[in-house]
This record gives C-alpha cells, structure tokens and sequence, in this order.
C-alpha cells in the first residue's frame, strides 16, 4: 500500500480542556517528568466550508503531561482573532496561507480596506509552534502575531502585535533561546534600500523602563535582502559560537505578485515564487559585533525548512539543514491533491541531510579547481571563484531528510553526532522516527505499520555524558484511526521502545509541527 496521506488529512472539531487517561504499556524512566507541548493545525472547516491547505488549519495545541502516576493528554484551540471570527460566522472569514476568506464588511470600500489593512491581510492564526520569550510561552508562526498561553491548562492569555510594537512584517518561527532566557529572533522589515532581516536579541525580562520584552529589543544586525521585490522564506535561521549563519534561499515572496493577489482574492501561497536558476546566498554575521563576514559565499540551489545545527571547526563554520530539490511539497499539501494523487508519494523528492563547510580563512591565491575543505571525511566543497567568492557544494549525508530536527539541547551550536527527525520517504507505507549519525551517515529507525511519526523532541538524561544518553519523545497518529495518538518514549541510543502511551479523542487527532518539552 502507499504512504497514507490521511495522516496530513485531519479535522479536529473537539477540544480535551479535561485532560483524560490513555493506556500506558512499558516503563518511562522516573527522571522524565514534565509535559511535551505540541502546536499545529487542527480545525479545517467552518460551516460547510472547507479550508485548502494542511498549514491553513487553525491552530490546535495539544499536551501530554507525564507524571509518576501516567501520562494523560488534554487540547485546546488557540483564540485567535481568525478562529474566534470564523467561529463567529461559521463560516471562513480570515484567509490564510492557501486559502482566501469571505469578507463580511459591508460596502465596496469596507470590503477594500479590510483587504489592505494588516491585521486583515496577514492571519494571527498560530498554528506553527511554541516558543519561550522572556520565560513565557507563546504561540507562534511567520506572520507578525504571538499568543501567549498557559503551558498547563492551554488557554490563550493575550495576543503580542509584532508588526505595531516593532514595525515588522513577518519574522522566523523558529526563535533560538540561550541558557540565561535571551532569545534571538530573524525579523523581515522594510529600510530605506528595500527588504532587510534584523537580528535582534529580546532579553530574558524587560527592560528598565518597558512593559514588556518586546519593548524595543536590541538590534544585533541589519543584513539586507538581496531582490528589492523577492525577500526569500526563511522558516529556520542558524547560530553557531561566534556567528549568526543566515541561508538565503531562492524561494522567496514575490512582493508584486502578493499586491496583486490581495486585489483579486487569491491566497498568499500564489505570492511564493521559487527561483530555481538562482544559488542560496550565505549570510554569516559576528555575534558581537553584528558585522557580516566579508568573504562572499553561495550554495548550490535547495529548497529547505529547517536548519539542524551549525557550529565552527578547525577554522570552517559547518552548517547542518534538511535540503529538497523543489519546492513540491508546499503544493501537495493541498488537500485536493492529498486526496486525489495516488501516486503523490513517488512525485515527491524525499530530500536529505546536507552539510555545508565554509572555510573562513580563504587564501586569496586558491584557484578554482582546489576544494578548500580541510575537514576529514568530508565530501562538502568550496571553490574559490575568479571574483574571489565561494562557491559551496554541499555534502548529501543521508537519502532522505529527517525533518523536524531534534538534539541534544546541550550541544547545540556546538560539534555534535547525532540528530533526529521524522523521515521525508514518502514511499513507504509507514512514517519513520530517525536517528542520524552524521560522521558515519549510519540511521537508525523506527518504525511499526500503520503508525505515521509526527514530531519528536529529544531529552537528555540528567547527568549523562554520552551525547545520545536519553530518549526521544514522539507523537504517532494512527493510520486506521484517525482519533487515536500515541506518544512513544525511545531509547535516543539505539532507537528501541521503552513505553507508549495511546489515547482516543474525541475528534481527529492531527499531525503537529512543531513541540516543546516542559520540565516538572
């Protein structure tokens, strides 16, 4: 049988705010208490209308709490402005990513103005994932919007205005927190030359003076966008000891074509044009003092998601991402074509995991043909080019992605072994948790039929000094059931089952993107 698409076709129309029981097999290790928070999308309709894309769905966060006593599990949907309103009129009013919402203004020019206005044009619906700013939890995804919520009972406290706090028009969904609560963030703004991305550092609490840590946080850098109308997607950023890594790729938002699709109701998806003659522009900046590193570098072209880890050795930055030839996944996530494509799978490039070295201390007399990687066992390159800049070819080390990457917390940014994530093969009829060993490309799965692996967060065992010394936590939908969840505890080493924990709902359970893990 093929790959069961219905694992991305999912519509939650009940939420658990009265966490139950599920059925517990195995044994958890004592040390692994805490709560793993998971954020997607969950409801795709509105009456009898239908949203038209899988990332469309408004956004449903779901916990599974571990105590001494079990594991139980409880949901919510997050109160958006765009749930609550489509809630309202049963009907969708608030457009999202592929999908364009009914205007309920009276008038021609009311209709006009809610098109243009920015909180109408771009949805507060959160669906992407959860992050910590300032030691709290919000809410997050690309668009300007944060909601912060309580971590046990879910509830949506209040909503966080990006975009009228700093002047931003969309922002990474995918924050980096450090040890003392800073976070660092990629925001998309317009200068006086055109698009730019600021890095900025939002402090653990507010400042002196300010409500908020939101308040003017500090600006690190300002890299510019290199197309004045083509700002690229940039879902995931990297960050290593002593620099900022930024991967322009060419897809990229299509700033004409977005105008225009506003005017004739057409969805922001048609706005995203991939570039595909162009390479991936490589931005690295000095942590501490927001400089850009002179030396010029670009990368083969891919279309990627996530970043995995980035670190520095022996004079290289390396860079770790999950690559793809196309960008034909965003499009088959259509619900039109996870339903009606048999063949989806076999259309699909099931990417891989790519290692990008680039040297920092290039000598100027390089000629073309001389690979500057001096990092042993690596088949990464870098050639000088005749107008001394760096042309980098990348280092497939797997045959497929593992998305959602998962390591380690405490070798982040740091050299490193091992990472984790669920399979991009999409010609098999079962979803895969992976463990990746990069020095020696060996993967270890898991795998069980009709069982499709969500999202996996990795937890170090306290005390360990093995890099891999831990478990995986990880979500699995059921391919015969689609209200049945279970979240699985694997040995991070070898990648065996140690429990699970398998719960019905009352409503589908839909596949998350992205989760945290919240200690007891």
């Amino acid at each position: 049988m093929p790959y069961d698409f219905s694992t991305w076709d999912r519509n939650c129309l009940e939420e658990h705010v009265t966490p139950i029981d599920g059925t517990l097999t195995g044994s958890i290790p004592p040390w692994v208490r805490g709560a793993y928070l998971l954020n997607g999308p969950g409801r795709m309709t509105y009456g009898d209308i239908e949203f038209n894309h899988v990332f469309d769905g408004s956004a449903l966060l779901q916990r599974f709490a571990i105590t001494e006593t079990g594991v139980t599990f409880n949901s919510r949907f997050l109160r958006s402005y765009a749930y609550t309103t489509n809630l309202e009129h049963g009907q969708i009013v608030v457009s999202e990513f592929g999908t364009t919402g009914k205007s309920v203004a009276k008038g021609k020019l009311s209709k006009l103005g809610d098109k243009f206005a920015f909180d109408k044009m771009f949805s507060d619906n959160a669906p992407v994932g959860v992050v910590k700013f300032g030691g709290e939890h919000y809410c997050i995804t690309e668009a300007p919007f944060l909601h912060k919520i309580n971590p046990t009972t879910l509830e949506t406290i209040n909503k966080v205005d990006l975009h009228k706090e700093l002047n931003m028009n969309s922002h990474c969904p995918n924050p980096h927190t450090l040890s003392d609560g800073t976070t660092y963030n990629v925001l998309h703004m317009v200068g006086p030359t055109g698009p730019k991305y600021d890095i900025a550092a939002f402090p653990p609490t507010p400042q002196e003076g300010k409500s908020s840590v939101f308040a003017k946080p500090k600006k690190i850098a300002s890299v510019d966008a290199r197309w004045k109308l083509n700002p690229c997607h940039m879902h995931t950023f990297g960050m290593t000891e002593n620099y900022f890594v930024l991967l322009e790729q060419p897809m990229t938002i299509d700033v004409k074509a977005m105008v225009a699709n506003t005017i004739r109701d057409k969805p922001f998806i048609g706005g995203m044009e991939w570039m595909a003659n162009k390479l991936i522009k490589i931005h690295l900046v000095h942590r501490e003092t927001g400089k850009e590193v002179k030396q010029k570098a670009k990368c083969e072209a891919f279309f990627f998601m996530h970043i995995i880890n980035c670190y520095e050795q022996d004079g290289h930055v390396i860079i770790d991402v999950n690559g793809y030839s196309d960008t034909k996944f965003l499009h088959a996530l259509h619900l039109k074509n996870l339903r009606e494509n048999p063949n989806l799978g076999n259309e699909l490039d099931g990417g891989n995991v790519k290692r990008i070295i680039m040297p920092l201390d290039v000598n100027e007399k390089a000629t073309p043909e001389l690979n500057l990687v001096m990092i042993a066992g690596s088949r990464a390159k870098a050639n000088r080019q005749k107008d001394g800049s760096l042309l980098l070819t990348p280092d497939n080390i797997t045959d497929y992605s593992y998305e959602i990457p998962t390591l380690n917390p405490n070798i982040l940014r740091k050299k490193y072994k091992y990472s984790y994530g669920t399979t991009g093969d999409m010609k098999q009829t079962n979803g895969k948790f992976g463990k990746v060993t990069l020095d020696t490309r060996e993967v270890k799965e898991w795998s069980e039929d009709g069982m499709y692996a969500s999202v996996g967060c990795f937890l170090p065992r306290p005390g360990a000094t093995a890099e891999d010394d831990g478990v995986l936590l990880g979500t699995v939908l059921h391919s015969g059931d689609k209200r049945k969840v279970t979240l699985l505890v694997l040995n991070a080493a070898d990648m065996t089952e140690l429990a699970r924990a398998t719960f019905t709902t009352a409503s589908d359970v839909p596949r998350s993107l992205h989760g945290c893990f919240v200690p007891a």
